[in-house]
């Protein structure tokens, strides 16, 4: 009898946990009012790449793991010196080490430093790139987030006005999705494309709805030793080699995300002679309405996208191309088709009134938030009115 005490006892405890738990997620958590998703309009185009410098093209990645927490997590086959020695072999200027839950200072002495780490430990993937933190948050939400649970903790990881917050892997466990992105605002970008996945589906529903946020390409790698596990997504960042001149860059989207075909590689040194032989960027520009891209050889393909994901033009097999803004053209995003089936991604040309960039952010919707809060307390002081009356 007393075994199945103790038992009920533990069983009572780990059921209140969960309640608490899903009582603190769902219901005590604030409540938002979002806008109804609008798309970019205005007399204005703002261009992400005016004035670029074509010699300043960097290579970085900011999403791999390494042995962290006696070999735990995913990512113990990569040591930092290991790390650093594949990813200045490929040429990477800014090499980015996302722990989970842990600031990586290997890399620490360059000028070009930018701490980051990966937020979230919660089993449906709903993680946050965290670059330029002064501190790991400890908090997350264990259950499926809603879209207020989302807002709630991307909100609580900018406090920190220096973050740059990055959403990555967004259909991973279905952590987020298309209604979600519909109206979640506040963060900075969103993986375009990730190890084998790619996310533009994702991102041009976000644009369509409004929403100024620029795109990042990176490995999340856990295991260099694959060949196709590293050096296959990654950003070439129009920069100069300092953390300040890096993350506006970041911020105003002069970055273009590289999905690098390796399918075809069984050894490093075959990657490289490839990865070096990629077309490079000789101009991205805007003249008046016309946008135009070249680069230095010929591609399979240069498509020009808008509102939706629709394809608004396409030039094959050249190495040039332009389009000519409509009055109707929220958004135009390119992406390039190299003949190796890379993929060059590039930020969007955007619509806007010649002031800012924005979105309305969500506001706090106090009504409902302590409505919810309020009918808590109450069953809470019921039950305890029940209970005390039971004993006695």
């Amino acid at each position: 009898m007393r075994i199945l005490k103790i038992i009920s006892k533990i069983i009572i405890g780990i059921v209140s946990l969960i309640v608490t738990l899903l009582v603190l997620q769902y219901v005590i958590t604030p409540k938002y009012r979002f806008s109804e998703p609008k798309p970019f309009s205005g007399d204005y185009l703002y261009n992400p790449y005016a004035g670029v410098d074509s010699t300043k093209w960097v290579k970085a990645n900011f999403h791999v793991h390494t042995r962290s927490y006696a070999g735990v997590t995913n990512g113990s086959n990569n040591s930092n010196a290991f790390l650093d020695s594949i990813y200045r072999y490929f040429g990477y200027g800014i090499i980015g080490i996302s722990d989970y839950q842990k600031i990586n200072r290997y890399e620490s002495d360059h000028k070009w430093f930018i701490p980051v780490y990966e937020h979230g430990f919660s089993y449906y993937k709903t993680h946050h790139l965290t670059l330029n933190a002064q501190k790991v948050l400890w908090l997350d939400l264990p259950f499926y987030e809603t879209v207020h649970n989302k807002q709630f903790m991307i909100n609580l990881i900018r406090k920190d006005p220096g973050v740059v917050l990055t959403i990555p892997h967004p259909n991973l466990r279905q952590a987020y999705t298309f209604d979600d992105f519909k109206h979640l605002s506040n963060y900075n970008c969103l993986e375009i494309c990730n190890n084998d996945r790619q996310f533009t589906f994702f991102y041009d529903t976000i644009l369509s709805a409004g929403h100024p946020v620029f795109l990042m390409a990176d490995d999340d790698a856990h295991n260099l030793m694959k060949i196709r596990d590293g050096i296959h997504c990654f950003n070439l960042i129009n920069t100069e080699l300092v953390k300040d001149s890096i993350l506006h860059a970041i911020k105003t989207g002069r970055l273009v995300g590289v999905n690098f075909n390796v399918r075809p590689f069984t050894n490093n040194e075959e990657k490289k002679l490839a990865l070096d032989a990629l077309p490079e960027i000789s101009d991205i520009s805007l003249k008046g309405d016309t946008l135009s891209v070249a680069l230095s050889d010929t591609v399979r393909s240069i498509k020009f996208i808008g509102q939706n994901g629709n394809v608004m033009k396409s030039a094959d097999n050249s190495s040039n191309a332009s389009y000519l803004f409509r009055k109707e053209d929220t958004y135009i995003r390119t992406e390039v088709l190299c003949r190796d089936s890379t993929i060059y991604y590039f930020n969007p040309v955007l619509r806007y009134d010649g002031k800012k960039l924005g979105y309305d952010p969500p506001e706090f919707d106090a009504l409902r938030t302590w409505l919810l809060r309020s009918v808590v307390i109450i069953i809470l002081i019921l039950c305890l009115i029940i209970i005390r009356k039971l004993r006695k």
